[in-house]
């Protein structure tokens, strides 16, 4: 009997490829829009100062909110990837895990898809005489619900949930590294506690959260898709080695290092 072929691109690798396509666009993106477009602060400004920002640098901004609305569509397909991947169907964190990743993911779509459509219409709409109020009026609504309650405050609440649930069904369902499961849980509660500043919690406190909690999620992602990429067999990843940590330390160096210059 001919021996079997080994499966060099497995679902397992699929999600891990997905995984750092997803987390390597978001944080390549809010890199670019800092310097492009005075990114996050400008989401703060009047309505009319974002028009002059976004139409002095339209092609950069658009491209970018464009890929980081399809992110949205990657984190559906992590969601419903690693549900298969964890092997823990009957599990209620399992079925969250799914649901509130799903979420997630329309969510950050909903809230990044306005730059791409709504607000260049506006832009153009604001140049008309006599509707520039009208313009700036929309775009502010927009920037409340579209932008702050769904794409900031929901998003982030379901982000946590799916966090929290997921690291669960690895920790429970999987021999993945215990650290890396335990991590996915500690980190959960920031992203519930990010959606506060959409109800008055203080941006200051907040501010550091964002500035070395984002980067350990990212790492977290890169992490998982070390351990996805080498496993074998169903429940199968094996502990991270030193290699592998070292390298997680580094990316987290390189990504919290631009908050502290």
């Amino acid at each position: 009997m001919p021996a079997q072929p080994v499966a060099h691109f497995t679902p397992d690798r699929a999600t891990a490829a997905i995984l750092v396509l997803h987390i390597t666009a978001m944080f390549g993106c809010f890199m670019v829009l800092g310097p492009a477009f005075d990114f996050p602060e400008v989401l703060r400004y009047p309505a009319a100062e974002r028009f002059d920002l976004f139409a002095g640098n339209r092609v950069v901004i658009q491209s970018v909110y464009w890929i980081l609305t399809m992110t949205g569509i990657t984190q559906i397909l992590i969601s419903v990837l690693l549900f298969h991947a964890v092997r823990a169907h009957h599990m209620a964190a399992a079925t969250l895990s799914l649901i509130f990743g799903i979420l997630t993911g329309l969510c950050q779509a909903f809230g990044f898809g306005r730059w791409v459509i709504l607000i260049p219409y506006l832009v153009a709409e604001a140049d008309v005489a006599g509707h520039a109020e009208t313009a700036a009026l929309l775009e502010g609504a927009f920037n409340h619900y579209a932008g702050m309650l769904v794409g900031e405050h929901l998003a982030n609440i379901c982000w946590g949930i799916w966090l929290v649930s997921i690291s669960l069904c690895l920790l429970r369902a999987t021999d993945i590294d215990r650290r890396l499961a335990w991590t996915g849980i500690a980190m959960a509660p920031l992203l519930v506690l990010l959606a506060g500043e959409q109800i008055g919690v203080s941006g200051d406190v907040l501010e550091p959260l964002v500035d070395f909690g984002f980067p350990l999620l990212g790492v977290w992602h890169i992490l998982l898709a070390t351990q996805l990429w080498r496993r074998r067999g169903a429940v199968a990843f094996g502990p991270l080695g030193r290699g592998t940590l070292a390298l997680g330390g580094v990316l987290a160096i390189i990504m919290i290092a631009p908050s502290l210059i």
